[in-house]
């Protein structure tokens, strides 16, 4: 399983309509091949900051079968407008997990 993890900036009091755009989006994402499961959370410390969690199976689910599909560019169209600046996007793999 691999997490990719994506912060981006809204633009100031877009917040809410980000959001509202952001459940439409995550149908996309969830229609992927190797999709596991995705979360938003919002930054209590910096307003208008977002993380976007995404597990893919592989890497190559998100950057060939997501990334280079229609509906990236469908995800994209409904969330750029509220971007305040490029997003960060990385991948991560487990190194450990705590069993309790």
């Amino acid at each position: 399983m691999i997490l990719e993890i994506v912060t981006t900036y809204i633009k100031p009091g877009q917040e809410a309509a980000f959001e509202e755009a952001f459940k439409e989006a995550s149908k996309l994402i969830a229609a992927s091949d190797g999709y596991i499961a995705h979360e938003l959370r919002r930054c209590l410390e910096t307003k208008g900051k977002y993380v976007n969690m995404v597990r893919w199976q592989t890497v190559e689910a998100h950057m060939i079968g997501f990334r280079e599909s229609e509906r990236f560019q469908k995800f994209r169209a409904l969330l750029s407008p509220y971007y305040e600046k490029p997003s960060d996007m990385n991948h991560y793999e487990l190194v450990m997990q705590n069993p309790a």
